[in-house]
Order: C-alpha cells, then structure tokens, then sequence
C-alpha cells in the first residue's frame, strides 16, 4: 500500500480514478448548498464541502480528497491577487523538467 501525504497538482481534465489526493486551481463557476463548480481551461467539476463560503468568479486553489468519484474539499486557498498567467507559465516550466 501506497501512503500519499501530498497533493499532487492537477488540471481537472487530468484527474483520474486512481489518484487520491489532488491540488486544483481555477476559477469558481457556481456555488450551490454543500458543493460548487471549479472550472479551469481544461474542464469544470464539481467539489463538495461543508460550509463552503465562497464567491462566483473567484479564482482558489482546492486540495482535494477523492472519496469514490467525488472531489471533497480538504482547503480552499482563495487566490484572489494571483498571478494566474505567471502561475500557468511556471506550470509549464515544471511540466517540461517532469515534475
């Protein structure tokens, strides 16, 4: 058995079932009762979470637990001064080293 401590950093069309733990950022498309929708150049999915208190159209970081098929919020980073396109090049740069 495997024991993963971090999250690995995903884009959310990347996300697959083997994977237990995840970090994504982007931007929050719709907030309902319990949940909300992240969205990101790649794809929408919907996180769940209790006492979610979050704004349409902020950009967060979401550390997630994948329980089953579903994302549970562990810690929404609100990003709100983020640079996203520094963020995407430096992204890319670690994409490109193999990380």
């Amino acid at each position: 058995m495997v024991f993963q401590l971090h999250y690995k950093p995903k884009k959310i069309s990347k996300i697959v079932a083997s994977d237990r733990r995840v970090a994504v950022v982007g931007k929050v498309h719709s907030v309902s009762s319990g949940s909300f929708i992240l969205e990101d150049e790649s794809g929408k999915i919907e996180i769940f979470g209790k006492e979610i208190e979050l704004k349409e159209g902020g950009v967060v970081r979401v550390f997630c637990s994948i329980e089953g098929d579903r994302l549970k919020a562990d810690v929404i980073q609100n990003l709100e001064n983020f640079d996203v396109e520094l963020f995407k090049k430096v992204e890319e740069l670690y994409i490109k080293a193999g990380f």
